[in-house]
């Protein structure tokens, strides 16, 4: 979990988590220099699952994320927003899926929106925004990852990371790309798994990007996915 200034919602959501959680699973929370109350909160649940680490100052989700994903020490890891909530199943179906198709590399699901209060915001995630796609050309197209919705076993974190340096690609975005380009597998499941919340401060999803935006994060995801390619060796034919 990438955490910031998220004192509002985030006792809920680990709450949400931590219920589904066996004694032996770990729940990572890098905090990236929050100003509020949201280390003291997450302190409070004197929980051993929680491991939190802090970020002297801001670097950003990307930068907060990556950290997290190279702290976890678990086999599958499951991404995970402060201001969400999990469905109770959410842990036991992605673990499932993963048992049942050991080629799969990254498990998605649909979400559920929901408002400030909790309350249903008309229907989910992919039903408003388009059938979910993987791979690469489809969504150097159009995005069809979102983070608080994917796992991932913890052998691709060679593949993934480190994230693009300097660049405006959404790490939800590179991780489901780069994985694809590397022939990694993606499994969607047509379920609501993640009650993803929208509110004026969300870091990402509440308004539209600007064309020339757009534009510039497709070239930027472009170059550095053609970088990845070379650098693997598979542009050698290694």
């Amino acid at each position: 979990m990438a955490a910031y200034n998220g004192e509002r919602y985030i006792a809920a959501q680990i709450k949400s988590i931590l219920d589904q959680l066996s004694e032996s699973d770990e729940l990572v929370i890098v905090d990236d220099g929050s100003t509020d109350d949201t280390c003291a909160i997450i302190e409070r649940f004197h929980d051993a699952r929680i491991r939190l680490h802090r970020h002297e100052c801001n670097l950003g989700v990307a930068h907060t994320f990556e950290d997290a994903i190279r702290a976890a020490s678990g086999q599958i890891l499951f991404l995970a927003d402060q201001d969400d909530l999990w469905a109770a199943n959410k842990v036991s179906t992605v673990l499932r899926a993963f048992q049942l198709f050991p080629d799969v590399d990254i498990v998605a699901s649909d979400a559920a929106l929901i408002d400030e209060g909790d309350a249903p915001i008309g229907s989910s995630y992919y039903a408003q925004r388009g059938k979910f796609r993987p791979g690469v050309v489809a969504n150097v197209l159009r995005c069809s990852y979102l983070g608080c919705t994917m796992a991932f076993r913890s052998g691709i974190r060679a593949r993934i990371l480190p994230f693009p340096n300097g660049v405006d690609v959404f790490h939800d975005l590179w991780i489901g790309a780069s994985n694809a380009l590397a022939g990694g597998k993606t499994l969607y499941i047509d379920r609501t798994l993640v009650l993803y919340r929208r509110h004026e401060s969300n870091a990402t999803g509440n308004k539209r990007l600007t064309l020339a935006r757009q534009i510039r994060m497709r070239w930027e995801l472009c170059r550095s996915l053609a970088g990845f390619w070379v650098h693997s060796g598979r542009f050698r034919g290694k």
